[in-house]
């Protein structure tokens, strides 16, 4: 199933607002280059100004949302609130810029129509058609104070916006359209208005949306918007909307996953170890018995050391113990290779028992030995969830906590098969897992 796209909600949508009730475009002459507004209504000048500009597209806005959020782990939330005052002010002074060169754009064009026309109004009109970085109050807040700090010639300011959500079932088109008193007088019958002819081409245009077949659709739902720089993920996931999903029931709307994985990366390095029988019987039977060393308890100790020495976080070295009689069923004579491949099984059933119990985190787990994994879901899709693996030990009263994954980007399938094989690599007892849902899109 497919995104229901929409038409974009354009220029000509407002001339017809404005037509509708007894106002004209001030100029009807396209090769007219003066600074001039678009619309006479009564006695004010109105400019409309549509933002359609991303500032996460931009090279530099990258770079500096990048500094201001940093690299701790390899999806990053551009989430305002994790910012201290100085970096609140950065970041949307980063979002405001394209809403800011709108503004002071549109208070010289009326400015100078309104002593042509001896209007005795000006108001700007700026509808958030794109900007999807933003909240419809975020909007309204940047919109607000960039009119107030940048510009002189704005008596009154709208501030309106569609924003259109879609889980390829259900489908959600929100309008808003608010209006501020900036300088001068309130003209609250010339808004009122405006507001109900606005609100008649909003129901015009939804239903376009339903039964029109032909128009050109191009406008996508509010989606996951992102950029990566120096491999690490910039995310800001779409706000919450609407109401649960009536359709997916307690499962929640479906998450998108772009990360090609269809199965499970291997999760693990398998070394075999031996008992005194299998040991003295694959010294025997090996076509290079260097490698088993000279005893046992030397394998045994390179094996460990192997293990404790591994620099590879996505694959943890297992030891699985080998038997006589597996290693009776090997062609001989066999090499390490083919013993190692012979593991494989019982660590495969290892890991899907270890998977079964796993149980979901509480604040007295009962193992005092135990993997705990923590994925992140953020966002509309899985290729932008972060995993958290470590070993919790908590013994004599003296709690350690030893991260052997820290931040990194995988879905909650791989981070747990992942736990899994780290808790048969240090001995635990268990795993727990927590799935963080505060920025899923649910």
């Amino acid at each position: 199933m497919e995104y229901l796209l929409f038409s974009q909600f354009t220029e000509t949508d407002f001339d017809e607002i404005v037509l509708s009730i007894g106002g004209r475009r001030y100029t009807e002459d396209p090769n007219i280059k003066d600074l001039n507004c678009d619309y006479i209504l009564e006695d004010a000048v109105i400019e409309l100004k549509i933002i359609e500009e991303e500032p996460i597209e931009k090279k530099t806005k990258q770079k500096k949302l990048a500094h201001l959020f940093g690299s701790e782990t390899k999806t990053v939330i551009l989430n305002p609130l994790d910012l201290d005052y100085q970096g609140k002010r950065k970041y949307y002074k980063e979002l405001a810029t394209p809403i800011k060169n709108q503004v002071k754009k549109a208070s010289k064009q009326l400015q100078v129509s309104a002593v042509e026309v001896s209007a005795q109004v000006k108001i700007a009109i700026i509808m958030n058609n794109g900007l999807t970085m933003t909240s419809h109050d975020e909007f309204r807040r940047l919109a607000i104070e960039r009119t107030k700090n940048d510009t002189s010639g704005i008596d009154i300011l709208i501030v309106c916006g569609m924003y259109y959500f879609s889980d390829k079932f259900d489908s959600y088109a929100f309008f808003e359209f608010d209006d501020i008193k900036i300088q001068g007088k309130e003209r609250p019958g010339l808004i009122i208005k405006l507001r109900d002819a606005w609100l008649k081409k909003v129901e015009q245009y939804m239903t376009q949306q339903i039964v029109d077949i032909n128009i050109k659709r191009s406008k996508e739902p509010i989606r996951d918007l992102y950029f990566e720089l120096n491999g690490i993920r910039y995310v800001k996931p779409p706000i919450q909307w609407g109401k649960p999903s009536e359709f997916y029931g307690e499962t929640g709307r479906p998450r998108e996953d772009t990360t090609g994985m269809t199965q499970c990366p291997p999760i693990a390095t398998v070394l075999p170890i031996f008992d005194y029988e299998s040991y003295n019987y694959a010294k025997k039977n090996i076509i290079d018995d260097t490698i088993l060393k000279d005893s046992l308890n030397e394998y045994i100790v390179w094996a460990e050391n192997e293990q404790e020495i591994s620099s590879n976080p996505f694959l943890p070295i297992v030891l699985i113990l080998i038997n006589l009689q597996e290693l009776e069923n090997l062609q001989h004579p066999f090499n390490f290779e083919q013993i190692a491949q012979s593991a494989l099984p019982k660590f495969k059933d290892a890991v899907i028992s270890t998977e079964e119990k796993a149980l979901e985190f509480r604040e007295n787990p009962i193992s005092l030995n135990y993997i705990l994994v923590q994925v992140n879901e953020i966002g509309i899709d899985k290729s932008n969830d972060i995993a958290f693996i470590s070993h919790n030990m908590d013994y004599s009263k003296s709690p350690i906590q030893k991260f052997l994954l820290k931040g990194e980007r995988m879905k909650y399938e791989y981070a747990i098969s992942l736990a899994s094989a780290y808790c048969l690599s240090v001995n635990a007892d268990t795993v727990y897992y927590y799935r963080n849902e505060d920025f899923k899109w649910k």
